[in-house]
């Protein structure tokens, strides 16, 4: 049998928080354009209602934008709004725009584990990881941002 730590520590699963803020941040905007209520959302707003420091919403709304998923309008009334309509965006655009080819797991071996049985059993568990993040991305693909509300 054998007995190792599979994963190095900080090496788990590696995506980080900003996904699923951005994801509240692109939901957010798309209800609150879509109710009406406004024509854009400020970075202010956005940090308020959902509860997320301010700086972090510029850093997430740049991300955003330079993946071409929001623009952008200056001055008084302004903010952003989503760059398409919430059904042509999926959640997986905005996995994309933040995590940024990012792989979820980040597995190697120990050097001093170079036996075939240790080879072996690495494969495998690479093999298992790689398959749930291409579901996981499948998944993400599958479903549209207007999906969410």
């Amino acid at each position: 049998m054998i007995n190792y730590e599979i994963f190095e520590r900080g090496d788990k699963m590696s995506y980080s928080t900003a996904f699923s803020h951005a994801l509240s941040i692109v939901v957010y905007t798309a209800v609150k354009i879509d109710e009406g209520v406004t024509e854009y959302v400020s970075a202010r707003q956005l940090s308020e209602q959902i509860n997320i420091p301010n700086p972090t919403v510029v850093k997430i709304l740049q991300s955003l934008n330079r993946f071409g998923l929001i623009t952008t309008k200056e001055g008084a009334g302004g903010g952003i709004r989503l760059s398409k309509g919430a059904k042509d965006i999926t959640v997986y655009d905005v996995f994309s725009a933040i995590e940024v080819d990012r792989p979820l797991f980040k597995f190697s071996l120990p050097s001093t584990l170079n036996d075939d049985k240790s080879r072996h059993v690495g494969q495998n568990i690479q093999h298992v990881l790689s398959q749930a993040e291409k579901d996981m991305k499948k998944t993400l693909q599958s479903t549209t941002i207007s999906d969410l509300y």
